[in-house]
C-alpha cells in the first residue's frame, strides 16, 4: 500500500515541478512508510528516511525496503542527500517545518529553490482505504467497550480527573495503545466548556456529565462523545439532550459524497436554531479522523471540503449554556457511496 501512496505523492510532485519533497509531519511520514520514530522523509527518485541511531533498527523493521540514513541531525542527513542529487526545486511542508529548520535548509542548500507546499499528503490521507477503515473500526470498538464498563463504574463523589483516568485505563486494558486525546469528563456547569479539562470537581447526582474519549489502535484514532447523568434528568436537561440528538441524527442522515462540509453543518445547525439553541452551538459539526484525531475533511460552517467515499468524520453538535452545563453527542462515521456507516457503537441511553 505504501507504493500506491508514494506514487500518488510523486504524481503531485510532477504536477508541481518538484525534484524532491521534504516530509516533516510525523503522521505523513508514517502514512507513506510505516515508520513511527523521529525523522524526516526525502522523496525524489527514491525515498530516504532521515533519522538517528536510536531509530535505525526500528526503521528497518517498520519500513523494510526503504533506505535509512543517519547524521548529526535529521536535517543534516536530508541536506546531504539533496546536495548529492543535484536538485533544483525542493518542496517542503510549510505547515510543519519550523522557521529555524527552514533557515538550516536554506543554508545547507544554497542555490536550491525551496518551495513552500501545503499539506497535500494530509489531503490524500482524508480518503481511507479498507485497511485504514478496519483499524479505525477496531479503535472505536475498544473505546465503545471501555465506555460500557465505565458507565457501570461511575458514581457520585468520583472526581472528573479520576473518571477520565479510569476510562483511559479501561481502553488501554482493552487493547488500545493509548487514548487518542486527553479524555474529557465535564460534570454540571463544566459541560458548558467544549474542551473542558477534567479537574478535582466531583460528579454530582442528577447532573449532566459530558464524556469525550477515543482510543488509538495501530496508529489510528477513534473519537466519540456521550452525555450521561448519574441519577435522573429534569425537564430542561431532557429537552436539551433531545434537541442535540435530533440535530445529530439530521447531520448523520445528511452525509453523502459530493456534499461540502458546510452543507452538513448547516443541516444540524438549522435544527438547533429551530429548537431555540442556535446561539449555544459555537463550533463546527465535525471533522475528519485517522492517524490524527483532527484531520480533513472539515465539517464546519465555512468548510468547502467535499465529502468522498472513504472519509471518516465525526458528527457532533452540542449545546453549551454558561452556568448550567452542556450536551454534546458525537458519532464517528465512514462516508460510503450512498451515505454513511456508523463506526462507533457506544450506547446512548442516559
Amino acid at each position: 500500500m505504501s507504493d500506491q501512496r508514494m506514487a500518488a505523492v510523486r504524481d503531485w510532485m510532477a504536477d508541481e515541478d518538484l525534484d524532491a519533497l521534504l516530509v516533516s509531519s510525523r503522521p505523513n511520514v508514517r502514512y507513506l512508510t510505516g515508520f513511527t520514530g523521529e525523522g524526516l522523509l526525502v522523496l525524489d527518485e527514491g525515498a530516504l528516511i532521515c533519522t538517528d541511531r536510536r531509530y535505525t533498527v526500528q526503521a528497518g523493521e517498520e519500513a523494510p525496503g526503504i533506505e535509512c540514513g543517519t547524521g548529526k541531525s535529521h536535517l543534516e542527513c536530508a541536506t546531504g542527500r539533496l546536495r548529492k542529487g543535484g536538485h533544483a526545486r525542493v518542496g517542503f511542508e510549510a505547515p510543519h517545518l519550523t522557521c529555524e529548520s527552514h533557515a538550516t535548509l536554506a543554508e545547507g542548500l544554497e542555490g536550491v529553490e525551496l518551495v513552500p507546499c501545503g499539506d497535500q499528503i494530509k489531503r490524500l490521507r482524508a480518503v481511507k482505504d479498507e485497511e485504514e477503515l478496519s483499524l479505525v473500526q477496531r479503535a472505536a470498538g475498544i473505546a465503545d467497550a471501555a465506555f460500557v464498563q465505565w458507565r457501570e463504574w461511575l458514581e457520585p463523589g468520583v472526581t472528573e480527573r479520576e473518571a477520565a483516568l479510569e476510562l483511559e485505563r479501561l481502553m488501554v486494558v482493552g487493547g488500545a495503545e493509548r487514548a487518542s486525546f486527553e479524555v474529557i469528563v465535564a460534570g454540571g456547569p463544566n459541560g458548558a466548556k467544549p474542551h473542558a479539562r477534567p479537574g478535582s470537581r466531583e460528579i454530582v447526582r442528577d447532573e449532566l456529565v459530558v464524556v469525550d474519549w477515543g482510543a488509538v489502535f495501530e496508529g489510528y484514532c477513534s473519537d466519540c462523545t456521550r452525555t450521561v447523568v448519574v441519577g435522573e434528568l429534569d425537564e430542561k436537561q431532557r429537552e436539551v439532550w433531545e434537541a442535540v440528538r435530533e440535530a445529530q441524527l439530521a447531520g448523520i442522515e445528511a452525509l453523502r459524497p459530493g456534499l461540502e462540509g458546510r452543507e452538513v453543518d448547516a443541516v444540524a445547525r438549522e435544527l438547533l436554531r429551530e429548537r431555540g439553541y442556535g446561539e449555544e452551538f459555537g463550533h463546527g459539526v465535525g471533522h475528519g479522523v485517522g492517524l490524527e484525531v483532527h484531520e480533513l475533511p472539515g465539517l464546519g460552517s465555512s468548510s468547502e471540503d467535499e465529502l468522498r467515499p472513504g472519509n471518516v468524520v465525526t458528527v457532533e453538535p452540542g449545546v453549551y449554556i454558561e452556568g448550567w452545563g452542556g450536551v454534546r453527542l458525537e458519532e464517528l462515521m465512514a462516508v460510503t457511496e450512498d451515505g454513511g456507516r456508523r463506526l462507533t457503537r457506544a450506547p446512548y441511553d442516559l
